[in-house]
């Protein structure tokens, strides 16, 4: 398994980026930051057995949701930062569009977890950690990453997000 922290601070960074995206499209929502390009995220880390343990079981628990396209039932388990950032119409809406896309990946296998306490400048301190799963096909490789907040004990999902990518043959 390659390192767990290779690539994630970058795809914390996105994911901030797409909830900061689902809050400025959300009904409603309007949210305006200034950033002095001072406060940087921290590193994540790759966490312990037992908290990547806990936070696999929990992102299989909402991919799991989206597989049986039970959309409402991941906003019912959603954690404040999403909460906080858009509505239930837009983001099952969204999930409900990327799932479709993309479809249920035929072999996910996880590849790695991020764990930090910021995942963007505008969502609250905390606990978040970041889990990535990718499915091979083929030339295809679907990469799935869900981010999830620790609330009151529970992991609860903040982002989910999912890419598609083939191989393209070299004329080198």
């Amino acid at each position: 398994m390659p390192s767990p922290t290779t690539g994630y601070r970058a795809a914390l960074k996105h994911a901030g980026i797409v909830l900061a995206f689902l809050a400025a499209i959300g009904l409603g929502a309007c949210r305006v930051s200034v950033s002095t390009g001072n406060d940087k995220l921290p590193e994540p880390t790759p966490g312990t057995a037992a908290e990547q343990e806990e936070a696999e079981a929990a992102a299989r628990r909402y991919l799991d949701f989206i597989d049986r396209e039970q959309y409402d039932e991941t906003w019912v388990r959603a954690g404040p930062a999403l909460r906080d950032s858009t509505n239930k119409f837009m983001w099952t809406n969204v999930v409900k569009l990327a799932h479709k896309a993309f479809g249920t990946p035929p072999n996910r296998r996880l590849d790695g977890f991020g764990f930090t306490t910021r995942v963007d400048r505008n969502a609250p301190v905390g606990e978040y950690v970041l889990v990535q799963f990718k499915s091979p096909s083929g030339k295809t490789v679907t990469t799935e990453k869900v981010v999830m907040q620790k609330e009151a004990g529970t992991w609860k999902i903040v982002g989910y997000f999912v890419d598609t990518r083939t191989a393209v043959a070299s004329n080198r």
